[in-house]
């Protein structure tokens, strides 16, 4: 009876009659006294359950507290750096799979990725520090380098010229361009210098004979092609895949023409360098990483330059890889003999010193990650 009057007073007590063992405890109490006992210990085990949910809601507020300080201070430990790249052609893939697989981050880089479609806006970002590393097109690099800048090239990107002109079908040949227009991406870039080279092989001369005009990215100079603004274009892939599915006619294709050219190089200034050492290491270990991931796992290279290469065909992305893969090193040396030429044939803008390829190249982290092992690890060679 005792136990029965207790628990009338826990049933009349707020705490308990919000409970929910309160209709239970309301039935035993009410039933004979040989259940008082189990009633007893269910009122307890119940309690204890609350006070446990209670311990167990502290302690994920708490964990997730934690994880949320460790991500905070994580994210302070990175270095922050600035990619870009000036074209929306596979080049760019080691870039993007390092990004989207998180490559640069798991090396302790913190990295934003920029489009910068102009060379001499990508290279205005690079002196001014608002861009720390660059994919580039070679001409730049030297003719702000003869400016008395300090460019420096830390390993090969594209190490063959890949740029094919193509014209329209009732162009038949080179001399049919003559009083026409040629159109190119941005004046002082790779398809600019292709042009000329393609005009001068010709013996035909720019501005007299084939106006060169500037139209902006790959899918302007398509259309404007279409649109016959234009009657030719140096192009690169996946724009020659596409070209050649629409019948216009492949002049030169300057991979096949015997010149040995450095297309593409990964760029920063050697201030930076010599300032941060140890981000450029992270940095090449990531990008290298990249690199065999291109070379080795096709199916995931084509899939993240199909995000940056929206809508394009999946054939036409496939071609493209395919292409790319013979010009893109697995160790990323820069091809000596190619950049030599390209600094020959570029217009040193009235430097009287000859500019020498140590002037502006540095792979002496490529060469140490060599020496470490690094590549042999990431190709099991």
């Amino acid at each position: 009876m005792i136990g029965k009057l207790r628990l009338m007073r826990e049933w009349n007590s707020e705490r308990f009659s919000n409970s929910p063992g309160c209709h239970l405890s309301l039935w035993l109490m009410l039933g004979n006294d040989n259940c008082h006992s189990a009633m007893e210990e269910m009122i307890v085990m119940i309690s204890t359950v609350r006070l446990n949910a209670k311990r167990l809601l502290l302690m994920v507020c708490f964990v997730i507290l934690l994880v949320e300080c460790l991500e905070t201070s994580h994210a302070a430990q990175l270095d922050a750096v600035n990619l870009s790249y000036s074209a929306l052609v596979p080049s760019g893939a080691p870039f993007w799979i390092a990004q989207e697989l998180k490559l640069f981050e798991k090396e302790g880089l913190k990295t934003q990725l920029l489009y910068i479609n102009a060379a001499p806006r990508v290279m205005a970002a690079i002196l001014a520090g608002e861009v720390q590393v660059s994919l580039s097109g070679v001409s730049p690099l030297v003719s702000t380098y003869a400016q008395g800048n300090d460019p420096m090239a830390i390993a090969g990107a594209v190490n063959q010229i890949n740029v094919s002109v193509f014209a329209r079908p009732e162009i038949r040949s080179a001399e049919d361009l003559r009083g026409k227009r040629i159109g190119i991406t941005r004046f002082g870039g790779l398809t600019d210098f292709s042009a000329q080279f393609a005009l001068k092989k010709w013996g035909l001369l720019p501005a007299k004979d084939v106006a060169i005009i500037q139209i902006g990215d790959a899918s302007a100079l398509m259309g404007a092609m279409a649109g016959n603004a234009i009657q030719a274009a140096t192009l690169q892939p996946p724009s020659t895949i596409l070209a050649a599915q629409l019948r216009y006619r492949e002049l030169l294709d300057l991979s096949k023409s015997g010149l040995e050219y450095q297309n593409t190089v990964v760029l920063t200034t050697r201030s930076l360098l010599k300032r941060s050492p140890d981000m450029f290491r992270k940095f090449l270990r990531a990008y290298s990483a990249a690199l065999a991931v291109f070379h080795k796992q096709k199916d995931t290279a084509i899939g993240v330059i199909a995000r940056y290469l929206k809508g394009m065909d999946p054939l036409v992305l496939e071609k493209s890889y395919e292409a790319y893969r013979a010009w893109v090193p697995e160790i990323p040396y820069l091809n000596r003999p190619g950049m030599e030429a390209a600094i020959a044939l570029t217009p040193a803008g009235g430097k009287e010193k000859e500019i020498r390829y140590s002037d502006i190249v540095d792979e002496s982290m490529v060469r140490e990650l060599e020496q470490q092992g690094f590549y042999r690890a990431l190709y099991k060679k």
